[in-house]
């Protein structure tokens, strides 16, 4: 069963922005399983003209896709993660998503700054979040009330954010006391992609 987290608030499109929480959902999926299996790389990453380590690891599956200087090639979604793709959509229900951005924390010190998933090429309506591993807080708050609220994500647990983008941030600060790793796989629609 789903929770809503208190996040809904209708947009003049006639969407509402919502963030919907489902703890544990996928608990039986084992972190040590995905982290061997995707092939993780350390990015250089350019931020208001500094340019410095990624603070975490990623990889890319989907279309050609670039970001804050960094420029993924295109990639085909391996098998494994096709299973979990459907599972997903299925749940949300939604089309299957086109791509996947995976992020592996190796501890409380990885973390990503606030920002927006708002590249033009990504279909804002709706973007999932699969957690494995240690719990983490995930902070979403809106850009111009500043209004905050804090989500701890667990192992297993499927986020997702609704219509969020335009008007909301999202951020996983650093915990110093967390020493466990982290994955977080976010699936996400392409503009003109799929059905």
């Amino acid at each position: 069963m789903d929770g809503l987290i208190p996040i809904e608030a209708p947009l003049e499109n006639g969407h509402v922005a919502r963030c919907r929480h489902w703890p544990g959902l996928l608990q039986s999926e084992s972190l040590e399983e995905w982290t061997r299996s995707i092939p993780w790389q350390q990015n250089r990453i350019t931020v208001y003209g500094k340019t410095h380590d990624e603070p975490r690891l990623t990889a890319w599956f989907g279309p050609a896709y670039t970001y804050s200087s960094i420029a993924w090639p295109s990639a085909q979604i391996p098998v494994d993660l096709q299973g979990l793709n459907k599972l997903i959509s299925n749940t949300l229900k939604c089309r299957e998503f086109d791509a996947i951005l995976c992020n592996l924390y190796r501890n409380g010190q990885d973390a990503m700054g606030w920002h927006r998933d708002n590249e033009r090429e990504i279909d804002p309506t709706i973007i999932a979040s699969v957690s494995l591993g240690a719990q983490r807080d995930f902070k979403i708050r809106h850009r111009t009330t500043r209004e905050t609220w804090t989500v701890p994500l667990g192992h297993g647990d499927l986020l997702s954010m609704e219509h969020l983008q335009l008007d909301h941030e999202h951020a996983l600060p650093r915990r110093a006391r967390i020493d466990a790793p982290r994955l977080n796989l976010t699936f996400r629609h392409f503009r003109g992609g799929g059905t």
